[in-house]
């Protein structure tokens, strides 16, 4: 059983992707920093694919979240940041809005049309039942 107190979800999409994934490194626009300050070292982050709807995961926050920790990554655009390491091997699940929304993760609708969650940080039973379609185990 992983040991965490809180969990977060945070975007991607095709793009963006394939940088996440090499650096370990989660972004997000610095103006959305106060929703990511609750993200502390040890919380479980899971990636959501806009453009496939599909999480990727699963991962463990080496540092809170902060401002610039790798000024150049995705070219500047995405300042606030959380270092990860994966858990395990890295595993993709489908179909993420269906299981959003059946962990009870309130979401709302992208300028992309994406279905995306309403607050990147939850509490330990939402993403306990998310981690429950990843049958992973530590």
């Amino acid at each position: 059983m992983l040991a965490f107190k809180r969990g977060f979800i945070m975007l991607c999409n095709d793009r963006t992707e394939s940088e996440c994934l090499e650096r370990n490194l989660f972004g997000d626009l610095a103006k959305r920093f106060q929703e990511l300050d609750e993200i502390q070292t040890g919380d479980i982050g899971l990636l959501l694919n806009i453009n496939r709807d599909e999480l990727i995961g699963i991962f463990r926050a080496c540092s809170p979240a902060q401002l610039h920790i790798e000024p150049d990554a995705w070219k500047g655009k995405f300042a606030a940041q959380v270092c990860v390491e994966p858990v395990g091997e890295l595993h993709r699940v489908t179909d993420a809005a269906y299981i959003l929304k059946k962990a009870g993760v309130g979401t709302r609708l992208a300028s992309s049309g994406a279905l995306v969650p309403q607050f990147p940080v939850h509490g330990r039973d939402t993403i306990e039942n998310i981690l429950a379609y990843f049958n992973q185990k530590d």
